[in-house]
């Protein structure tokens, strides 16, 4: 790291007033304006919960037709991070997080954030010995899973220190996540983390701590990369990026205001079929999606949309999109 505690301040202080919550409400929210969130206690969730303020009809995320309006999202991040605490969740706690679904683990990580614990996602593909082997280095100890990937969850959990599963849909012998939601009563106060220290994310394979500075850090790169407006559409398979930018790309879409739109199958007909949709404006893929998008369909009747790399794009095939569809790319720096 090598960098004291003053100066790091600063420059989160200039990535937080970057952020689309700081850029409208930055003047407000350093005067003290009620319910806005200061500098010091702008840990990543605060932040994604206080963009959602405005335009609460919009689409926040998208997965399958499914749609997540913004006021939805909030309410049930804060419905569920009261549930979480209800059942025994406490400050520091980790949270493995095994989801397929773009709107779900939008929710879970926040629910987990706002509940004063830890969430630990794993990546959607991982096995039951892959997801048990990172739940036990995470120190998970309660899961988020849903119907498509309960069965290796839950064989995972039986292999881990996991104590409590709850599950998206109906998942025999977990807590259903709607359950959560029921809960209308705090359990005492969540402790406000420091948001250079504490642990915003926790990822394995390494482990790793990622603080909500880091967090905000990654939505400034994302944003500089993607440039999102409130009329744009992103669209990312989360088999194409690592689990820390699939949230990270979320979560930018939650605080420029665009929508998120997750594609589960990892074909590229899949996410063809997900630009064309939710008409997509944006999309990030691998370097080898992209090869498929520019060689193994004919061209898509949707110019204009921004491809983003996350790697070594092939020149020839970001040549054939250009050519082929209309469409831009560029790496997803």
């Amino acid at each position: 790291m090598g960098v004291c505690r003053a100066g790091y301040i600063w420059v989160y202080i200039d990535l937080w007033m970057w952020l689309g919550e700081g850029a409208a409400y930055g003047r407000g929210m350093l005067e003290g304006e009620a319910g806005a969130v200061g500098v010091t206690d702008a840990t990543v969730t605060r932040t994604v919960l206080a963009a959602m303020r405005a335009d609460g009809g919009r689409t926040a995320v998208a997965d399958r037709g499914r749609e997540l309006r913004r006021a939805r999202f909030a309410d049930a991040v804060r419905a569920a991070a009261r549930g979480l605490r209800w059942h025994g969740v406490r400050a520091g706690d980790v949270g493995a997080i095994h989801l397929a679904d773009a709107c779900d683990l939008a929710v879970a990580v926040h629910a987990v954030g706002a509940a004063g614990a830890v969430p630990a996602p794993l990546p959607p593909g991982a096995s039951a010995e892959e997801a048990a082997r990172m739940m036990n280095e995470v120190g998970a100890r309660f899961l988020l899973t849903g119907a498509d990937t309960a069965a290796r969850s839950l064989a995972a959990a039986d292999a881990s220190y996991v104590r409590q599963v709850f599950a998206f849909g109906n998942v025999p012998g977990a807590t259903p996540f709607g359950r959560l939601l029921e809960r209308g009563v705090e359990i005492g106060e969540v402790p406000s983390p420091d948001p250079l220290r504490d642990a915003a994310l926790r990822l394995a394979g390494p482990r790793e701590d990622v603080t909500h500075a880091d967090r905000l850090a990654d939505l400034y790169r994302l944003g500089g990369a993607v440039a999102l407006g409130e009329d744009d559409v992103l669209v990312c398979c989360g088999s194409d990026v690592p689990v820390r930018t699939w949230i990270g790309l979320i979560d930018l879409c939650l605080v420029q205001g665009a929508a998120f739109a997750g594609v589960r199958e990892p074909g590229a007909r899949d996410l063809l079929e997900a630009i064309l949709r939710y008409d997509a404006t944006a999309v990030v893929v691998s370097p080898a999606k992209l090869r498929a998008l520019a060689f193994d369909h004919g061209a898509v009747p949707m110019p204009g949309v921004r491809v983003l790399v996350a790697g070594a794009p092939s020149a020839e095939a970001a040549h054939a999109c250009r050519v082929r569809h209309g469409w831009t790319v560029a790496t997803l720096s």
